[in-house]
């Protein structure tokens, strides 16, 4: 896959609570894109894709294991395949349409009831972040991905972080203060995210999933793990 020729309309680029140069957004959904072996891309973003459907089927919940979000797969699968067909009512939703970018107020609210379906519907291993997993293969102009390095992009960092942390915050209530902020951000950027997401070529990726790469491996870079200490030998 050759690197793709990009023309970048401004210098910086903004998501969540960062705002970094253009070269660098670039480089690292770039090397998400190219370095395959080593990110989920394009295990994730191409399963299935010869065999596309419009609703959730069974073989879409084992997308979330592609994408790092796995643990405990068999319960993870049953807690899922349990809400099938109250995912598929709340998915055939006619304020579902379109994208995140072009999306009014009525659509973000039906996004929320869909992603808030846990709030009614507990499962055994199944949260939002796997839940998100599912979904955005199905609508990728519109459905985000959500995960704890992304709440903590629009949660925690910034000057002044963009939305406000509340403890115990329902799933639904945590996307209506949410989605307006990734909104926002493809609007500022269109130009922008439409060329990063150009830097996948096959499979191909939305520009609301640059979005999602670009915020993960920022908070990623800015959190230092934690080194492991290495095995002492024992002792004689």
């Amino acid at each position: 896959m050759g690197k793709a020729t990009l023309n970048f309309m401004t210098e910086m680029i903004t998501v969540g609570g960062f705002t970094v140069p253009v070269d660098k957004a670039r480089r690292m959904v770039w090397e998400y894109v190219s370095e395959y072996g080593n990110w989920s891309y394009p295990a994730y973003d191409g399963y299935l894709r010869d065999a596309p459907t419009t609703d959730v089927r069974q073989q879409d919940l084992l997308a979330a294991a592609l994408l790092n979000a796995g643990q405990q797969p068999i319960p993870t699968y049953y807690g899922l395949l349990k809400l099938l067909p109250e995912i598929n009512r709340r998915l055939a939703d006619p304020r579902l349409k379109g994208t995140l970018k072009e999306a009014e107020d009525d659509t973000l609210e039906a996004i929320a009831e869909l992603y808030g379906i846990l709030d009614e519907h507990p499962q055994h291993q199944v949260q939002l972040t796997k839940l998100s997993k599912v979904l955005h293969r199905k609508r990728p102009e519109l459905l985000p991905l959500y995960d704890e390095n992304i709440r903590r992009c629009y949660f925690e960092f910034g000057d002044h972080v963009r939305v406000e942390p509340v403890k115990r915050r329902k799933d639904k209530d945590r996307m209506l203060v949410w989605l307006p902020e990734v909104r926002k951000d493809l609007r500022i950027g269109v130009q922008e995210w439409n060329a990063l997401a150009a830097l996948a070529v096959e499979p191909p990726i939305s520009p609301l999933r640059a979005l999602d790469i670009l915020g993960w491996r920022l908070v990623d870079e800015a959190t230092p793990r934690k080194k492991r200490r290495p095995r002492r030998s024992p002792q004689p």
